[in-house]
């Protein structure tokens, strides 16, 4: 089933257009017009178009959502399942979302670069450019090779548009990294004649924060491709850590919420992260992830302050990790999900749904609370984060990746990294509006709280171990977005936390997925370019270019 958010009224207009843009222009739908030649919207503005494109990304807020909880956080051990999904391990309603978006995004490039006063869209562009090689580049990490440079381009009026080749993943990570760069030297900061979106969705116009997060976004695909293709990344990587990157722990996480911009168009309701809780029920703290946040399983064993955020404890009450890989499936029971059991929504009370609940859940509250949000505008449907952007820096330091190799740098930068994290965490769980049970008492750590995690030997620093470090901090912080930490899983080589009880086991039912199927639309109305994009078997086991 595909996630939902409930769009105003008043933007249904927008929508429609850009449904009908996106029709006309899929790659995958050979349609032929009659009697005129399409020539893309006659009536929707800049402006609307913009709104458009922010809907669809509202409803891919956090990408894999239909497979997270399934596969997901299962293959990156992020979570566990105490039986393998019934559903197929497949993604594809941000297939569909971005080329809804693509014609779109396009289509305003190339009348902001046509136009006579384009000087004065120079921010605009660069917004539209950015999130063009975000929703790109993400997909990409989730399928591989795809259809980008002929694509999502009929409003051209040319029917060769309809069915195009897919392009290879290290062209499109080449041209969406040239149009991030584009984007932080050419944003103005100072002019007072720029176009603007009017309330612009995702951070308000807030140029300063659009060239940080372009920035920052360069430095996570330079480091993705590193490996890869080390000529192209590494003066990426090299000029990112001279420029502005994303810093703030809270402000300056970037993401959809309603406390972004506060009349934003579109209603972010939760729906979805409330669906997905509920849906695939056999979601579990797995025993990987919980070893990084204590010491043993009772409260006293607890060094990290995410670990009651993330997670709760079963229905008797205790902590209980779910083994990670065991041999043999061990069923569990209860309805930890249900959003019936919390005594403010309809007076159940949790005691009727935890019951025969013997494995701890991942916190109740991340379901319950359809808009969990801090009141500076940090959200849990994250794109980008200042916590992953300071590992970033580190890993670049430490590895002498674009950069020389510094230590002390690196140290620096994980240090960052953890607090930032923390910081971030605590102050989701403290301005929720609807958490009860082990809430913090503040939106800050304290520095106990932090050095408790930093001194702990799992996470203390040590330069002769620093990459596994960073990795395993930066994984732990990718909570919300299991599709990112999957690409840190595949591009590392497997360096992200794995459990090594039972390896056999993860290989079977997941460590041989490594991308997902194309949409069989794809197989079916581009049949000629699926089959050389494919070699004509589409398997989920073929590695992508960015992977080891």
């Amino acid at each position: 089933m595909l996630k939902y958010h409930h769009i105003k009224q008043h933007t249904a207009i927008v929508i429609a257009t850009v449904f009908i843009t996106a029709i006309l222009a899929s790659c995958t739908k050979n349609f032929q017009k009659e009697n005129a030649t399409y020539s893309g919207p006659a009536s929707a503005t800049l402006s609307q178009l913009y709104t458009g494109i922010g809907a669809n990304l509202d409803r891919a807020a956090d990408i894999g959502d239909n497979a997270e909880a399934r596969w997901l956080y299962p293959i990156t051990q992020l979570g566990a399942v105490y039986a393998v999904s019934d559903f197929g391990f497949e993604e594809n309603q941000n297939w569909q979302l971005f080329y809804a978006n693509l014609p779109a995004m396009n289509q305003m490039l190339s009348t902001m670069q046509s136009s006579p006063d384009s000087a004065s869209y120079i921010n605009a562009e660069g917004m539209v450019k950015v999130l063009r090689a975000y929703q790109a580049l993400e997909l990409s990490n989730t399928y591989g090779d795809m259809p980008y440079f002929k694509a999502g381009r009929a409003f051209s009026g040319s029917t060769a548009d309809l069915k195009v080749p897919f392009d290879k993943q290290q062209a499109i990570y080449l041209s969406c990294l040239s149009d991030l760069a584009w984007a932080v030297n050419h944003f103005n900061t100072t002019s007072t004649t720029q176009f603007t979106f009017g309330s612009e969705f995702l951070l308000g116009n807030n140029i300063a924060q659009w060239k940080a997060f372009a920035n920052s976004l360069r430095l996570r695909y330079a480091l993705t491709m590193y490996d890869k293709d080390n000529t192209d990344a590494g003066p990426i990587i090299a000029d990112a850590l001279t420029k502005p990157l994303l810093t703030d722990p809270v402000a300056d996480v970037v993401g959809l919420s309603q406390a972004n911009v506060p009349d934003i168009s579109f209603d972010i309701d939760g729906a979805g992260r409330a669906f997905f809780f509920r849906q695939e029920s056999r979601a579990r703290m797995g025993s990987t992830l919980w070893n990084l946040l204590s010491d043993d399983n009772t409260d006293s064993g607890i060094f990290d302050l995410r670990a009651t955020i993330y997670f709760e404890k079963n229905g008797n009450g205790e902590w209980a990790p779910y083994p990670q890989n065991p041999v043999t499936p061990i069923s569990d029971g209860g309805d930890p999900y249900n959003t019936k059991r919390d005594p403010a929504n309809d007076g159940w009370g949790a005691p009727a749904y935890k019951a025969g609940n013997l494995y701890s859940d991942y916190n109740y509250y991340w379901g319950r609370d359809g808009n969990i949000s801090g009141s500076t505008g940090a959200c849990p449907e994250i794109f980008m984060s200042a916590a992953e952007t300071y590992f970033l820096k580190a890993e670049a330091y430490a590895r002498g990746a674009g950069v020389a190799q510094n230590s002390a740098a690196a140290k620096s930068a994980y240090i960052s990294g953890v607090t930032a994290s923390l910081t971030f965490w605590k102050n989701m769980a403290f301005n929720s509006s609807v958490w009860v049970e082990n809430k913090p008492a503040s939106a800050t750590p304290t520095s106990t709280e932090i050095s408790a995690v930093l001194t702990n030997p799992k996470a203390a620093w040590d330069a002769n171990n620093a990459l596994n470090l960073i990795y395993a901090q930066e994984w732990i912080d990718l909570f919300r977005q299991p599709w990112v930490a999957w690409a840190l899983l595949r591009r590392t080589g497997g360096a992200t936390p794995m459990d090594q009880s039972n390896p056999a086991g993860y290989k079977q039912n997941y460590g041989s997925l490594q991308r997902y199927q194309y949409p069989s639309d794809e197989q079916l109305l581009n049949n000629a370019n699926w089959k050389i994009a494919t070699g004509g078997s589409d398997l989920t086991s073929t590695k992508i270019w960015i992977a080891k």
